[in-house]
């Protein structure tokens, strides 16, 4: 078993992507991040780094990391996590910044932060565990006060602030660029938004990849919650994607932690279907090296 590593997005998909769309949901962020680095670089401000697990020929794990975001991995055999983990630090060395945490399928993400922190003494501070709904049978939700409408490049700005917010809200990683990617999104068609009168009251982004379309973020701005607009949204954004001949399922990830969120989804038709966990590690010893 070997871990190859490159900072070539091309040289990476050619070696992963069969591997990646062979769990389409579960692995769906790794498949994004390929076309995001494609159609996207200006939304990385740091360069990305790829990973992959072969076991002979067979390709049997994948992992990305795009500062300021947390290193991603797909499920991976675990006696792979220490060598895998060995590059990463060796990654974060040399072109830095210091590695923040590690996002994936719970066993497997576990499995590398244990490692991270054997060989570092960097400790965890918080894994937070998300679940991975997949769409059972879309389900009618209530339709509130105005409609849905594509998002409109004068609206950039302000999608990017919600999308500061939104990562603040959640304590994700801050956007790098948050007003590249809500451009890029824009640009693409993948964020709609919920108008009331001339008010944008809420958005909802999403994007597609294998026959699935992810579903989020998901923000409505305080002063316009509890009035069912990012429910409506989700489930009208959902419907249209699975109406596509090229889409088969549908997902959204959501903080196992958080009923109201849970609950929402639920009511369109989301059901849990698998257990991520996103891993914060606390002050790091790397740092001191940059």
């Amino acid at each position: 078993m070997r871990v190859h590593s490159t900072g070539d997005v091309e040289e990476y998909a050619a070696a992963v992507e069969a591997f990646l769309k062979a769990d389409p949901c579960a692995r769906n962020v790794l498949l994004t991040i390929i076309d995001l680095v494609r159609s996207a670089p200006q939304t990385y401000p740091v360069a990305p780094s790829f990973w992959w697990v072969a076991d002979s020929d067979a390709v049997v794990g994948a992992a990305s990391w795009t500062p300021p975001y947390h290193l991603l991995v797909s499920s991976l055999p675990p006696e792979a996590a220490g060598d895998l983990v060995i590059d990463v630090i060796k990654r974060s060395t040399e072109h830095g910044p210091p590695l923040g945490g590690v996002n994936g399928p719970a066993d497997s993400a576990r499995v590398v932060a244990a490692a991270w922190t054997s060989a570092t003494g960097d400790a965890i501070a918080r894994d937070r565990l998300i679940l991975l709904n997949e769409l059972v049978s879309l389900v009618e939700v209530p339709v509130p006060l105005g409609a849905r409408r594509h998002a409109r490049a004068e609206e950039v700005t302000m999608l990017a602030a919600w999308l500061e917010r939104f990562s603040a809200e959640v304590d994700h990683p801050a956007p790098a660029n948050a007003l590249a990617i809500a451009g890029h999104m824009v640009q693409s068609n993948h964020v709609d938004v919920w108008v009331v009168g001339d008010e944008v009251v809420c958005m909802v982004g999403y994007r597609d990849a294998a026959g699935v379309v992810r579903i989020g973020p998901v923000y409505t701005p305080p002063e316009h919650r509890n009035h069912g607009y990012g429910r409506r949204l989700t489930y009208e954004v959902t419907a249209e994607a699975i109406r596509r001949p090229d889409v088969d399922h549908a997902m959204l990830f959501t903080d196992a932690a958080n009923p109201v969120s849970n609950s929402i989804y639920q009511q369109a038709g989301y059901q849990a279907r698998g257990e991520h966990v996103e891993i914060d590690f606390a002050e790091r010893s790397l740092a001191q090296g940059h």
